[in-house]
Order: C-alpha cells, then structure tokens, then sequence
C-alpha cells in the first residue's frame, strides 16, 4: 500500500478591511428648503475631494406633508454628494452635521405654530438619515459655526462686528440682518480650503421673497436679497464639524 500524501494545513488568510476614507456633509434644514454640502477623503485616488452642494428647495404652495416626507428621504441627498464626490465610503466614515432646529431658549410665546414645524422638519430630516444607517449626525447650535465664520474673517460674533451695513451694498440685501450674508462672504473672500480642498465655491444667486415663496433671485432682477443660498450656511456647518473631528483625530487623513 502506497504511503499517505501529507498536505501542508494552509492558514486562511486574514482579509484585510478596505480602507474606503471619510466624508463629512453639512445639512441647513429649514421650511423652505433642505441645503447640505460635503468634503471627503478618497483613499483609492489618495486626495481630498470638494466642497459639492446639493439642495431640495420648495415653493410657497407644497403641501407641508408633502415636506416631511422629502425630509424622512434625506438620505437620498447624501447619496447625491457621495456621486458627486465620486467616492464610496462606509456609513461608519460618514459624518453628518445639521443646525438645531432653533436657538436654546427661543421657545415658547408667539413663535410656537412656527416651532412646531421646525422641529417636524428637522425630526424627519435626522428619521431619514438613522433609518439608513447614518447615524453619525451631530445638531449644532449656529453660534458654533459662526464663530468658525468669525474667526476666519477676523471679527466676533458680537453683533457690533457680525452686522456690517458695507454688506447692503456688496449683495443688494436689505438692511434688517447682515449677519446672514457673512457665511457668503466667508464662502467666497476668506475659504479656508485652499490647503486641501480644490473645488471652487459658486457665487450662487441670493435669496429673496416672491408670490412663490423664498427662490433664488433671477438674474437680472434688481429685488432685495434677503438672505444669501441655503449653501453656505451648510457649507459653514460641514467645515465646522470638519475641523472638530480633525481636531479629535476621527478624521484618518
């Protein structure tokens, strides 16, 4: 009888976890529209890739069921800027930030019908990233990311130095809230993401009031802006929680 072969045990090998990078979005939710931009880091190509925006605006006459129930897809406008970054990253590296959906304190009195639909607005919107495994979201009170704004552009948030009367001027907005326009300014005369991130900020068309509600001001319309595009308040929201998980070392490049 002829000897038994001996085979060698071979050691399964151990598969080794791809590294897919990061992406952090930024998301203003409000009543009139859903804005958010993001960052990512490609770990195939090796480079940092945006800032890309996205946006779901609504007319003055929608349904505001019709609203909530835009608002529990918000997942639909992540995946939009995960195919505009190009890049596929696990939902564990993903990391969402929205505004509150008012200022501590704020509640109560006259503004509470208003409140309301906020909260709804802004419950919904986080309902539909948790319930397709997003579920690193952070809420962020805007003075958090105003602050980032201020600092960039050398002022405080004090409203002394966040009004700026030459803003009328510069955007044809009305006088009342100047401070809206500084996350433009910010935006467009001091980015911050020269260092790493490439793609150019738009000069997207400010905001104003018509029979339709709040749209974006028609070019060659001489109508008062009332705030800049939803954009930049996301834009100022994603980099803020940027620098923070940066700072944090959640953030592997």
């Amino acid at each position: 009888m002829p000897p038994i072969a001996k085979h060698k045990k071979r050691k399964p090998k151990v598969a080794q976890e791809r590294d897919n990078g990061w992406l952090v979005a930024g998301f203003d939710t409000s009543q009139s529209c859903l804005a958010g931009a993001a960052i990512a880091w490609d770990a195939t190509l090796r480079r940092h890739k945006g800032p890309v925006f996205t946006i779901e605006r609504w007319q003055k006459g929608e349904d505001y069921l019709s609203r909530i129930r835009k608002c529990g897809y918000s997942f639909e406008l992540l995946l939009d800027l995960k195919h505009k970054l190009g890049v596929i990253t696990d939902s564990e590296y993903i990391f969402i930030g929205q505004e509150e959906p008012w200022p501590f304190g704020m509640a109560g009195g006259s503004t509470s019908s208003y409140l309301k639909q906020q909260a709804e607005i802004s419950g919904a919107f986080l309902a539909g990233m948790l319930r397709f495994g997003y579920a690193n979201v952070m809420q962020m009170n805007s003075m958090r990311w105003r602050k980032t704004v201020a600092d960039d552009l050398g002022i405080t948030t004090h409203h002394s130095k966040w009004q700026d009367p030459a803003l009328v001027k510069m955007y044809n907005c009305i006088p009342k809230d100047t401070g809206k326009f500084r996350s433009k300014q910010w935006a467009l005369d001091s980015p911050p993401f020269a260092e790493k991130f490439y793609a150019e900020i738009p000069d997207l068309p400010d905001i104003i009031k018509s029979k339709d509600g709040n749209i974006p001001r028609p070019e060659g319309s001489v109508a008062k802006a009332i705030q800049p595009a939803d954009e930049y308040d996301a834009l100022a929201i994603m980099w803020t929680l940027y620098l923070e998980l940066e700072q944090s070392g959640l953030l592997a490049k």
